[in-house]
């Protein structure tokens, strides 16, 4: 059986994607899980440093600034080079089949066999099918055009990539 996906590539799904593809970077994983408290350790170094050394308190300013306006500077970034995109705000209709999967939009087309995939995430709201370590689609389960579309996708993927892991 096929899985069908429909969705609007929109700013949302673009920020949604990029924070699960950082979610499977062992570096970024700290910053994106425990972002707040390590902004509260950052803030209590910060105090303690103004008191016994300036080069803490720098360096804890700095990590304390980072994790605050990190994301949105990045996010404003990504979604103002994504308004440049032709792929802005396109309606894609994504078919998963045992040939792998094929990508319908306004003004493209593209057929991806399954040896092109090499690794694959499940997440509680979709799935990350990685291209090699920097290439990725994400599909929203909200976008599954069936209630039944999310596990026979999960089947097929399961079934032709060797790398899959539930997150």
């Amino acid at each position: 059986m096929d899985a069908i996906y429909k969705f609007q590539y929109t700013e949302k799904h673009l920020l949604t994607s990029m924070m699960r593809y950082r979610e499977q970077i062992w570096w970024r994983r700290p910053f994106t899980k425990y972002r707040w408290q390590i902004a509260g350790i950052a803030l209590v170094t910060l105090f303690l440093g103004v008191q016994f050394s300036q080069l803490l308190a720098v360096i804890s300013a700095g990590v304390f600034g980072a994790i605050l306006v990190g994301w949105p500077i990045d996010s404003f970034v990504l979604r103002r080079r994504f308004k440049k995109s032709p792929y802005y705000n396109d309606q894609l209709i994504i078919t998963i089949s045992d040939q792998g999967l094929e990508a319908i939009g306004k003004s493209s087309s593209v057929r991806m066999e399954w040896n092109i995939f090499t690794k694959a995430r499940r997440f509680n709201d979709g799935m990350l099918l990685f291209q090699g370590p920097h290439v990725f689609n994400w599909l929203p389960d909200v976008a599954a055009v069936e209630p039944t579309t999310v596990q026979a996708a999960n089947e097929l993927i399961k079934a032709n990539v060797t790398e899959y892991r539930n997150v």
